[in-house]
This record gives C-alpha cells, sequence and structure tokens, in this order.
C-alpha cells in the first residue's frame, strides 16, 4: 500500500468524482470474452512456412565487427508502409467515444531522470525508433542503424548499420535492405533478441546474444517465408519467441513461434506458423518483469475487431517436445468502447491527417492496428496486459488505450480510456506497467500550431480507473516539421528498467529542423512515485 498522505487520498476522491463526470456509463456485453462460434470466421491454420530456420551460425563480437573494416553500406530508400486492411467503407463522421479522457489528470508532471540524443537521420523514413533495456545497456535500433548506450547516456557502440551484425553470416541478412528492426530484452534470460526484415528476399533475420552485453556474440538465425514477413513485431515468452507478421494474404495474418531454448543455446531451432483470420495487424504478449506466467500458458495475441468496439484475440501455446500439441484457438471477440480510426473521417490514402506548424504536409496515424507493445506482467494475484492505438477524439487524433486482465486464460477489460485532453493530435503511442502496476504512455503530439514533439503521461495504480491522472509532460520539443513525406514512426517504445522494474525508458522521433530524412531520436526515462515501496 502506498503511503502518499491524507491530502492525497481526498484528492483521489475528489478525481474519482471527476472521472465518473467525464466518463458516460459504459459497460461491455456479458458476451464480452468470449469465443466465437465455430461458423463465424475460418479457423488458423498451419502455415507452409513452419519448419527449420535456414541457416544459423554465432557470431564475433559485434564490437568487433563495427571495428572491422569495410562496413556493409546500404543504400537510403523509404521502405513501403504497412499495407493498409481492406475492410468496409469509411464512415463519414466520427461515432462518439464514450471514454474520452477531456482534461489533464492533474497538476503533478512526471520529473525526467534521464534524456539524451540517440541514433539520428539514419538516411530512410520512417526511422522504425525503438530500444529495449538490459541490466547496463541500452540498445536501440532504427531502420538502417543500432546504437548501444549506457544508463547515463555515453555511447558504448554506434552509431552502426544493423547489417553490421550480420558481416560474415552472408545472404540477404548482410547484403539486404534491411527494416522493420525490432530490439527486445529476454528479462528471464538476461539476453537480447533483435530482429530485422529483408525487404526484398523474404526473410526475417535474428540474432539472441549470448551474454547480458549488447556488445558481444550473437546467435544468428534467418528464417524463411513465402510470403513478405512485413511488419515483424517479436514478443518474449517462456517457451517461444512469437513474432507476428504481416503476410499471409488479404484477411489473414501469420504469427509464428521461435523455439527460444535452442536459440538461447545456439543450437538448430525452427519455427512453427499460423495464418490467422484477421485483418489487421496481431500483436503478441511480450513479458515485463521477472515472474513467468504459469507454465504452459499460450501467448495471447491481440489485435483491432470487425467491428469498431471489438478487439479479436487468439490464444498460441507451442509445444517442442511433440508439435502435433501446439494449439491456436479462437478467434474471441471482446466488446470495447466504441472508437473512430484515427484519421479515416478524413477518407484520405494513406491514413494522413495529423498536422504540422508551417508545412501542409500530414503525417499518418497508422490508426489501422494497434500500437508495439502488448506488455504482459504477471503480479500474482492478477496478469495484466497494455497497449494502445490512435482513434479520433474531438476532432483531432488521441491515443486509446486499455489495461485486460486475464480470466480463466481469456482477456477481460479492466479499464480503457481515449487520452484526448485538448484537440490536439496525440498518436504513435507505447505503454508499459512497472512492478506497481503504474501505467505510463508515451506518444508523439502535433497540431497545426506545433512541431511534432515527444511527451510521456501515466497514472498510479490505484489511482481513478480509467485515467491519466499526471499532467502531460514534454520529452523533447521539436524545432521542424517533416516536409516531403507522410510518414512517421512506424512505431516508438516504452520499455522498463530490469534492474528495478520501476524505471520507464521512452523512446521516439522528432525534427530538430524541417525536413524529411533529418530526423533524430530522444530516450528519456522516468519513474512514477514510490514504485519501489510498492507491490513486488
Amino acid at each position: 500500500m502506498r503511503v502518499l498522505g491524507g491530502l492525497r487520498s481526498f484528492s483521489a476522491v475528489v478525481a474519482l468524482c471527476a472521472a465518473l463526470a467525464v466518463f458516460p456509463a459504459w459497460s461491455p456485453t456479458p458476451a464480452a470474452g468470449a469465443d466465437l462460434g465455430p461458423g463465424a470466421r475460418v479457423q488458423p491454420v498451419r502455415s507452409p512456412d513452419s519448419g527449420p530456420a535456414l541457416r544459423h551460425d554465432t557470431s564475433p563480437p559485434l564490437r568487433t565487427l563495427a571495428r572491422a573494416a569495410g562496413q556493409v553500406p546500404v543504400a537510403p530508400r523509404t521502405p513501403a508502409p504497412p499495407g493498409r486492411p481492406s475492410g468496409p467503407a469509411l464512415p463519414g463522421r466520427a461515432v462518439p467515444d464514450p471514454v474520452v479522457q477531456r482534461s489533464q489528470g492533474g497538476p503533478a508532471r512526471i520529473p525526467l531522470r534521464r534524456s539524451f540524443e540517440g541514433v539520428s537521420h539514419g538516411g530512410t523514413v520512417p526511422p522504425d525508433p525503438n530500444a529495449s533495456v538490459g541490466s547496463s545497456q541500452i540498445m536501440e535500433v532504427t531502420n538502417l542503424e543500432l546504437a548501444v548506450f549506457s544508463k547515463t547516456g555515453d555511447s558504448l557502440l554506434g552509431q552502426i548499420p544493423v547489417n553490421t551484425l550480420w558481416k560474415g553470416f552472408g545472404g540477404p541478412c548482410e547484403t539486404g535492405f534491411n527494416v522493420d528492426p525490432v530490439v527486445r530484452w529476454d528479462t528471464l534470460a538476461r539476453r537480447w533478441v533483435f530482429t530485422l526484415y529483408s525487404v526484398d528476399n523474404q526473410r526475417l533475420c535474428v540474432g539472441v546474444s549470448t551474454t547480458p552485453d549488447a556488445t558481444g556474440s550473437y546467435h544468428r538465425y534467418v528464417f524463411g517465408y513465402q510470403e513478405d514477413p512485413d511488419y515483424e513485431k517479436v514478443s518474449v515468452w517462456p517457451g517461444a519467441y512469437y513474432v507476428t507478421i504481416n503476410s499471409g494474404g488479404p484477411g489473414r495474418q501469420e504469427a509464428c513461434a521461435w523455439d527460444r531454448g535452442r536459440m538461447l543455446r545456439g543450437e538448430d531451432a525452427g519455427q512453427q506458423c499460423y495464418l490467422l483470420p484477421a485483418d489487421h495487424f496481431l500483436l503478441a504478449s511480450d513479458l515485463d518483469g521477472t515472474r513467468p506466467p504459469r507454465r504452459g500458458e499460450p501467448n495471447l495475441l491481440v489485435t483491432l475487431g470487425d467491428t469498431d468496439d471489438t478487439l479479436r484475440y487468439y490464444r498460441f501455446h507451442a509445444d517442442w517436445t511433440n508439435q502435433s500439441l501446439t494449439s491456436v484457438t479462437g478467434p474471441g471477440n471482446l466488446r470495447v468502447a466504441p472508437f473512430t480510426r484515427a484519421c479515416e473521417r478524413t477518407n484520405v490514402f494513406g491514413d494522413s491527417c495529423v498536422p504540422q506548424a508551417g508545412t501542409r504536409q500530414k503525417l499518418d496515424s497508422l490508426s489501422y492496428f494497434p500500437m508495439y507493445r502488448l506488455a504482459y506482467r504477471n503480479f500474482g494475484d492478477h496478469e495484466a496486459l497494455v497497449f494502445n492505438h490512435s482513434v479520433d477524439a474531438r476532432g483531432a487524433v488521441g491515443v486509446r488505450w486499455y489495461e485486460l486482465r486475464l480470466r480463466n486464460g481469456r482477456p477481460v477489460v479492466h479499464q480503457q480510456s481515449t487520452y484526448a485532453p485538448d484537440t490536439t493530435y496525440r498518436w504513435m503511442g507505447s505503454v508499459a506497467q512497472d512492478r506497481a502496476g503504474d501505467i505510463a504512455l508515451g506518444y508523439s503530439q502535433s497540431s497545426a500550431q506545433d512541431h511534432p514533439s515527444i511527451r510521456v503521461t501515466g497514472r498510479l495504480a490505484d489511482d481513478p480507473p480509467s485515467r491519466m491522472t499526471f499532467h502531460e509532460t514534454t520529452v523533447w520539443t521539436g524545432a521542424g516539421s517533416q516536409t516531403g513525406s507522410h510518414r512517421w514512426g512506424d512505431y516508438t517504445s516504452m520499455a522498463i528498467d530490469p534492474s528495478d522494474d520501476c524505471t520507464f525508458w521512452y523512446t521516439n522521433q522528432y525534427q530538430p529542423a524541417d525536413g524529411v530524412d533529418n530526423w533524430h531520436t530522444r530516450i528519456a526515462s522516468f519513474r512514477l512515485p514510490g514504485c519501489d515501496r510498492r507491490r513486488l
């Protein structure tokens, strides 16, 4: 239990009353979380992509590869945008959002602990910035570049081409145009997991570090696919590394499990893949903290539903001893508060409606899929997952965020809200929970009067539900707008520091001046009050 004084408790009561006034009564139907009937959609099917990795080895230390002469040059170019799913005609007007937060949560702002420059102008748009935090280091990856930092912001390695890790491996991982990078810290094994999509060769390149040192050696793997494994998102789970990819054809997505145990040991490893009936990109549950789910618990996959008041989910359990026991169940349907996807009212190609100061160039909101990550945490007495996506809000764009909890293995909505305290545009969010159950949300912010900037907000675990209670805090104010391209993002990252399980690290991009390929990234850390005195 947190001890913050009587005034805090009285304020919470006042805030709760205000929240009830802000949010009209809304609740899901009794069928929320139920599996759909067998005739509702085609069931998941095993993909022909299942099978062993095409090849693998163990690299020299990354720091050695970086020092070697003749690093692989990569010609700058803009990756194709993730394919927008086909669906019903776009609505002419926004559906009223019953869970919009229309005011700042309170006067308290989030004090930043560290804030420093990350990777900059890597030569392509969008940069796809994301970072993860290990026991003593931060590894950041963007399209075409990577870097390793200390937690004080000192450069330990970089900025180097992402292909550097695959120097000497051969094939498209070393020589191809490789984008959509994702890095994760496996908190149970204390290892780094790093993936790339090889655009022209239908390959995913995967590195799993041999030690907690991000500059050390990696077990390297390459997996092949019949369709482009676009926009891959990797998640850490005890029984497997799960990856969701935008392939499989119209109305289908693909999810694969990689043999985590063998990859950690550098042995031959395979993947088990399934084609899932879904119009929108899936996210797999991604473990935070050191308390694993129960042994054999399926990984929950979540995406947006067929209607704008539902989420769709699957449960994926990979068995490596007897693959005939691997199961993917679903789809299940979960009712949520109605929403209108951001930018749909403008009915413009590419989802571009976010304005910027000083230019007519507008930016994509990427509202047609959930934003990375689907962060999972086991608190012992409950299991929680948080994620977000962009929605129409107050005539602009806001961030719809959820906390789901598992009940008998199926998700239910514990709380949800659309953060839109005014009519500026907020999008490209990432959200996570610390060990106390506090939630932090980071995102991009822009308007016709503002250059794109980086902001965060948050709430404590026992604050009034469905409300961000900290005043919006600016991490960094952009000094320019992006001209010449609507591509922004495609994602950002909110990570948890495993050394205390309380410190949030947020990574996002900004423009130091008007331009199209001169972006910078910023990495910032903060803690919410009292985390270290609360739940373990």
